[in-house]
């Protein structure tokens, strides 16, 4: 996955190699990329063993400024939450952000960071299922897994939750997400073996202020994909930090429309988009609850 990890901004490249080390391709700005994985910390994880990578996400979890990366593996393996420290390094905190222990018994593929109450903190949803149908009744394993939903609990901690355990287990693979129903909260879709599709109604988590933004570009792609996108809120508080992809999970691709939790305040933000043109665009939003669309200068 692309992603700017210095913050120098050149978009660097995770890669997920089950099973073996990950690679981190650090863009030197000439057209060439060093490979930097072992010592930036993030080949391994904390025990140094390599992982079984299956799905990758991305996001700035705890709002330090820094993009964090998730990584789903196979089952009787956690799932590795990796932080970016900011110093060029990386470290494992899976047990210790409470990722660690709930996923061990699954097998992880579609992994995406998404804020499903709307709160500010972005939380993580993982489609689990075993690759082997066989499984079932064989080993202390199921074929059919449930989907997983990781509160993040204002930015060290996760806990599961457990609003999804009504949902019928499938063996599930690819997944996007959307505010398909345009009421302010982020819904998803889940695509699953020899099953049904899931489209799940987030019910609920538009309670608290959110900003939808839809980017234009002109000199830049016509979608805006690379551009990050920077929401303060004016009357203080840490920003939150979005880059739009193509595409993320596995197979998957999700609403083109970043989507913002804000929380109980809901006042005014100062919304900044760094282009892939280079330009960097300031705008000031007094209200919120809304779709706010940018459209990239053209001079």
């Amino acid at each position: 996955m692309f992603e700017d990890f210095n913050n120098d901004g050149k978009p660097d490249l995770f890669v997920g190699n089950g099973p073996n080390p990950n690679y981190l391709y650090r863009n030197r700005g000439d057209g060439t990329f060093e490979e930097v994985g072992v010592t930036a910390g993030a080949a391994f994880s904390a025990d140094g063993k390599e992982m079984s990578s299956m799905g990758i996400a991305v996001a700035d979890y705890d709002r330090d400024g820094w993009m964090d990366v998730f990584v789903t593996t196979v089952a009787d393996d956690n799932y590795i939450l990796f932080h970016n420290d900011g110093d060029g390094l990386f470290t494992d905190v899976s047990y210790p952000s409470g990722v660690g222990e709930p996923t061990v018994p699954y097998l992880g593929w579609a992994a995406f960071f998404l804020d499903f109450d709307n709160d500010g903190w972005p939380d993580l949803l993982c489609a689990n299922g075993h690759v082997y149908p066989e499984v079932d009744g064989r080993i202390n394993e199921t074929y059919h897994q449930p989907l997983q939903l990781l509160r993040n609990q204002s930015g060290g901690k996760f806990a599961e939750v457990k609003s999804l355990a009504g949902l019928p287990r499938q063996s599930s693979r690819g997944g996007a997400y959307a505010d398909f129903d345009n009421d302010g909260d982020v819904d998803f879709a889940i695509s699953t073996m020899d099953g049904k599709p899931m489209v799940i109604e987030n019910l609920g988590g538009n309670r608290e202020a959110w900003l939808s933004v839809r980017l234009e570009g002109t000199r830049s792609n016509r979608m805006g994909v690379g551009a990050r996108v920077k929401v303060t809120p004016v009357e203080g508080g840490a920003p939150q930090f979005q880059t739009l992809r193509a595409g993320e999970g596995y197979l998957s691709s999700n609403d083109p429309r970043l989507h913002f939790g804000l929380g109980a305040s809901g006042g005014a933000v100062r919304v900044e988009v760094k282009w892939p043109s280079g330009v960097i665009q300031t705008i000031d939003s007094d209200s919120v609850r809304r779709e706010l669309v940018i459209r990239e200068p053209v001079r």
